[in-house]
């Protein structure tokens, strides 16, 4: 497990090297969001068969499907709602720009 970690960390890292360092920021990359869509859709292929092959999850499915609805409500809830407190508190208007009423 640590040797993922450290894995991700040199990933990351290389990442930054070659976005802050090789590539020109005047410059559009349309490959970039290619690379990055098609990362993600593996990404989450190989978590679903990962979570598919361990039967302990497939066994108790039903059991976290209410619990995960409701965390997902209340943090869509609380998110929607800090998100409105906040622009309230900082005169921020619909179009992200600071109001002075």
């Amino acid at each position: 497990m640590f040797s993922s970690l450290i894995l991700y960390l040199v990933m990351a890292a290389l990442g930054i090297i070659v976005g802050s360092k090789l590539l020109k920021p005047e410059k559009k990359y349309r490959w970039i969001s290619n690379l990055q869509m098609t990362a993600l859709i593996v990404l989450i292929f190989t978590m679903g068969a990962r979570i598919g092959a361990n039967r302990q999850i497939i066994e108790s499915i039903g059991s976290m499907g209410l619990s995960a609805v409701t965390i997902t409500l209340f943090s869509i809830a609380g998110s929607v709602f800090f998100v409105f407190l906040g622009r309230k508190l900082l005169r921020i208007g619909k179009k992200g720009v600071r109001t002075d009423d």
